[in-house]
């Protein structure tokens, strides 16, 4: 009689559980991974580079016509970084010793030859950037100054020369990647809107573009 009952009843739960249908599967959500932390760009800092510039001297139609200065410089660059979120922002100084130069016929010809040089370059500029871990893109933006002179020579012979300090507005495009936690390494594009000076009774537009490539130490 037990075994009859017990029977029934296996039967009656069986019946039951295939009337219900199929048992739904248990949902488990997905387990979260924390992210690793990026990398932290906010600090001081302090690099050496080398640059390469080109700047304008350019007089219209007037002469003489001197040459535009151009060639390589050394860099050094201090700055310091906040950080928040992707958004890195801070504010720096550039410091540039260089040798550009040029020679031409100053427009005219004959015997006479114009030089114009230029020896160093400075900045100080604010910087906004992008931070992807590792990468940064960034602008710069801030007051730029450089030195030049022009001389005048006929037949070898030193007849005029003058100099002036140019000044403006910067702005540039930039690009640095971490090496560490330490050492960065970093490009910069620049043009400077230094605008009109005086050379003697001549009007020079000096703007000038400038490339910088630095190793960047972090503090």
């Amino acid at each position: 009689m037990k075994t009859f009952v017990i029977a029934a009843l296996t039967s009656v739960v069986g019946t039951a559980a295939l009337a219900s249908g199929p048992v739904a599967p248990v949902y488990e959500p997905p387990v979260t991974i924390a992210p690793v932390a990026s990398y932290d760009w906010s600090g001081a800092y302090a690099g050496l580079g080398v640059t390469y510039g080109r700047g304008d001297m350019s007089t219209g139609v007037a002469t003489p016509n001197y040459p535009d200065v151009q060639g390589a410089g050394l860099s050094g660059i201090a700055g310091y970084n906040w950080q928040n979120g992707n958004m890195v922002y801070g504010a720096e100084i550039a410091l540039d010793v260089s040798n550009r130069d040029g020679t031409n016929d100053c427009g005219v010809g004959g015997t006479l030859t114009c030089t114009s040089a230029s020896d160093h370059q400075a900045s100080i500029r604010g910087r906004l950037g992008y931070a992807m871990d590792r990468s940064l893109v960034f602008m710069t933006a801030g007051y730029g100054t450089d030195s030049r002179s022009v001389v005048v020579d006929n037949a070898g012979v030193t007849v005029a020369g003058d100099g002036a300090r140019f000044g403006g507005a910067m702005l540039g495009l930039g690009y640095e990647h971490a090496l560490s936690n330490d050492w960065t390494v970093r490009g910069d594009y620049e043009h400077y809107f230094y605008g009109d000076e005086t050379f003697g009774a001549t009007t020079v537009d000096g703007d000038l573009d400038l490339v910088r490539f630095s190793l960047v130490r972090r503090f």
